[in-house]
């Protein structure tokens, strides 16, 4: 396979480039990631000799998370796959958690403001659907879990932490690829302004 894969939706940005049996993935502190992430991966494919349009498929991490690190990671996909002619696919936050292991997991995604977003998976299945629930909900929820794994992207007593190092990205895009996901974003909560006073 032959793919560039992106997410700017989680606290640490990913990018990961896999060219056949050549592979290489970085990660980087999520500051700029507008001005970060176009000059990392022109560096990337330099290491590799290669262009942007070797590739037959670009991937983004489409939610839940950072409104704008969506936002910056599906425009930069639907735009080197409109130039190029090729395959745009979008793949969730919450499932490239759950490649960090395997079986029954729930993944814990920080939401800013107090809430967190929580998926169950057992396997490639989804057994909760993604959800949007206060962080002092937290335990209470996950007690309707027991035997699951939890992997978390923020400090959660007896979870597992996330590990950014591209693998689980790599995993999930390919499964984004093979299932030709969409790039439609997911926002699980709504933007601030729209929220009702007892909006969550």
């Amino acid at each position: 396979m032959r793919f560039i894969a992106i997410n700017t939706a989680a606290p640490v940005i990913e990018i990961v480039v896999v060219y056949d049996e050549k592979h290489i993935a970085v990660r980087l502190e999520k500051v700029m990631a507008a001005e970060q992430l176009l000059p990392q991966l022109d560096e990337m494919l330099d290491k590799m000799e290669l262009r942007v349009s070797d590739f037959d498929s670009f991937v983004c991490v489409v939610g839940p998370g950072s409104f704008t690190g969506i936002r910056i990671g599906i425009n930069t996909v639907r735009s080197f796959a409109y130039a190029l002619g090729k395959g745009a696919f979008g793949v969730t936050y919450d499932r490239v958690m759950a490649y960090n292991s395997s079986g029954k997991v729930v993944s814990v995604i920080e939401g800013g403001a107090g809430v967190c977003y929580v998926t169950a998976f057992d396997g490639e299945e989804i057994i909760y659907e993604p959800t949007c629930i206060y962080k002092k909900d937290l335990n209470d929820f996950l007690a309707k879990f027991a035997g699951y794994k939890v992997i978390a992207d923020y400090a959660v007593d007896c979870a597992i932490a996330y590990e950014a190092s591209g693998q689980s990205l790599v995993k999930a895009a390919i499964y984004a690829i093979q299932n030709k996901l969409g790039t439609d974003p997911l926002y699980i909560r709504k933007a601030q302004p729209d929220r009702k006073e007892n909006d969550i």
